[in-house]
């Protein structure tokens, strides 16, 4: 009775609102403000950068230093396509990702099957590995691999290097290595998701009929996976085509051109080459539109229904004495895509110098106490780092939360755009966003002038920043407050609260678990960007990524480990201490106002008062 009183006082108070006449200019902007404002802020982030880096392909005099003009011009594509270091940077960037692909699919569905689906003891800290991979820079994985598999690294010291490997790991193979080991948890969290959906009434139909267990993966359960294992192969290429971080690491030291490289050495070297990284940066955002055509494709093609209501857990197999040897196997994955890096990292940020190895007389704490100095280049370069990272993750989900609310509200057809655009943003590669900055805020009339953001400051790099984290920001919102019922609001409305406080008094604090989630996500991701932080560098100084790249390049990986270290343990200590006490706090709070979705009680549990 209580929800047929509600939902007909929300459908009196939006009735009373279409019955009224329009008020002139007011209700203009009010009714047309809103959709107007989220175009206006993704065509200024995304839109207008990713358009310039296009027509800068094609119109290669548009934004010359003299004599600009906008004639049509297929040169710079032809002279990339023309030039073998750009083709063998195609091919490179080909050959990488199919391998990759390959490598990457196979050990995360192992990974998944081994933790999901087998009775390994220690499963449920072993299935965090995949997580604590995955939130750590791709960068840092590479520079300390670096560490450990040079001629005098840490391996080759305690003689576990043999000569032929460590001069293969420079190129093709060491790439795919460190690609495989840094992206098998994408792998895992896409065949995983599939593997939670399998049931086990088609397995146990299939034993009964007298099927061993190779028969039933190789005949049901494969196919029903096909589709996951698909779709991880594809987005671990589009991850390898994108990625920057060992594309400027172990790619550059072993002369192994790719794409996302040549695109930041044409906008960046002297003479800069505009038209060419344009070119380039076409040819890349073609190859992922490929990418995610063939996604969207294949979920419309193939999308089996694996859940129902009469759908059982599967069953973990009994493995006997394999248990262990499962576990083991499982342990040495993590041991070398993530405790292995982290471990040289911190073992280089604790000594004195790589040649003299891991002695007493080599360990010092002046790598850190430096990182940690004030009025240091290290510790500002860190501090700006986290200062940006700090500002971006505020502004970006400030931000998303407004465009949701509004979005919320939105028609289908804005709120399907928006949330395509959104998705579809998080395919570019930072690095062809970076370059999208430069040509709107240094060579854009009307733009390179303004105050605020302008080219050079950090300003710019912090909304450089927000593009990126935006759409992440915006999918996590979207979805909390989608699940809000419009009662709430309309019943606040009937009352006479307003906008702004329906907003700040009952929407934010059912979605407050949603928007920390978005604040640490894009404070920790920040901290660690990369292809951004190399594009649009304050004349203020470097932020740590850059500084870390920086330093690495001048024999000084010392500092550069120490700097590394401490940002990791400041970003993730903060979001451990920001998230554990909120969570706790908001978590009861958050589950009144859901139950009171329908009766109304949220008014009266104090989300009103």
């Amino acid at each position: 009775m209580t929800i047929v009183q509600h939902s007909g006082a929300a459908a009196f108070a939006r009735g009373a609102g279409a019955s009224k006449p329009p008020l002139g200019r007011l209700s203009a902007l009010a009714r047309y403000g809103g959709p107007f404002a989220v175009y206006a802020v993704f065509g200024l982030l995304i839109g207008l950068p990713l358009a310039l880096v296009l027509v800068q392909a094609v119109m290669p005099g548009l934004f010359a230093a003299q004599d600009a003009s906008s004639g049509l011009s297929f040169e710079p594509l032809a002279r990339v396509f023309n030039s073998p270091y750009v083709a063998g940077s195609v091919l490179h960037s080909l050959e990488l990702g199919m391998l990759v692909a390959c490598t990457t699919t196979a050990l995360g569905g192992a990974f998944a099957v081994l933790v999901q689906r087998c009775d390994i003891p220690g499963r449920t800290a072993i299935s965090i590995v995949p997580w604590l991979v995955f939130l750590t820079p791709s960068y840092l994985k590479a520079l300390a691999w670096v560490l450990l598999m040079s001629s005098g690294g840490y391996l080759a010291q305690f003689g576990l290097l043999p000569a032929a490997l460590g001069s293969a790991f420079f190129g093709l193979a060491g790439l795919v290595f460190v690609h495989t080991l840094s992206l098998f948890p994408l792998a895992a969290f896409i065949i995983g998701s599939a593997l939670a959906g399998l049931g086990s009434e088609l397995e146990d139909a299939a034993r009964l009929s007298g099927a061993t267990p190779l028969r039933i993966w190789l005949r049901i359960n494969g196919p029903l996976l096909a589709p996951a294992i698909v779709l991880s192969f594809i987005a671990t290429f589009a991850e390898v085509l994108s990625d920057f971080g060992l594309a400027s690491t172990i790619a550059r030291m072993s002369n192994f051109g790719v794409l996302t490289y040549g695109i930041y050495a044409a906008a960046s070297d002297y003479p800069v080459d505009f038209p060419a990284a344009g070119a380039q940066a076409l040819i890349l955002l073609s190859l992922v539109l490929l990418v995610v055509v063939a996604d969207r494709l294949l979920r419309r093609r193939a999308d089996p229904r694996l859940i129902s209501g009469r759908a059982r857990p599967a069953r973990l197999y009994n493995l006997g004495a394999w248990r262990w040897f499962a576990m083991a196997a499982a342990l040495a994955i993590a041991f070398l895509a993530l405790a292995l890096p982290l471990g040289a990292i911190a073992a280089r940020a604790l000594t004195q110098t790589l040649g003299h190895g891991l002695v007493w007389s080599n360990f010092t704490s002046a790598n850190l106490v430096a990182a940690l100095s004030l009025n240091t280049a290290a510790n500002d370069g860190l501090l700006r780092s986290l200062g940006y990272a700090g500002l971006t993750a505020l502004i970006a989900s400030s931000l998303a939360l407004l465009l949701s609310a509004q979005l919320d509200r939105a028609g289908p057809v804005l709120r399907s755009a928006v949330v395509g655009l959104s998705l579809g943003s998080v395919a570019i590669p930072g690095i062809v966003l970076g370059f999208g900055y430069i040509l709107v805020w240094n060579r854009l009339p009307g733009f390179r002038d303004w105050p605020f953001p302008h080219y050079g400051d950090g300003s710019l790099l912090v909304m450089g920043y927000v593009a990126a984290a935006l759409p992440y920001c915006l999918v996590v919102i979207l979805s909390a407050i989608g699940q809000l019922a419009p009662s709430l609001t309309d019943a606040a409305r009937l009352h006479g609260v307003g906008t702004i406080r329906r907003l700040l008094a009952i929407t934010l604090p059912l979605v407050l678990l949603s928007v920390v989630t978005a604040f640490l996500l894009t404070f920790i991701r920040t901290v660690f960007e990369l292809p951004i932080s190399q594009m649009l560098i304050p004349q203020s100084g470097p932020p740590a990524p850059t500084l870390i790249l920086k330093l690495f390049s001048h024999d000084r990986d010392g500092l550069a480990s120490a700097i590394a270290l401490v940002a990791m343990a400041a970003a993730g200590i903060g979001a451990a201490l920001v998230w554990y006490p909120l969570r706790r706090f908001v978590k009861p709070r958050r589950s009144v106002g859901y139950t009171g979705v329908g009766s109304g009680q949220a008014a009266r549990t104090g989300t009103l008062s």
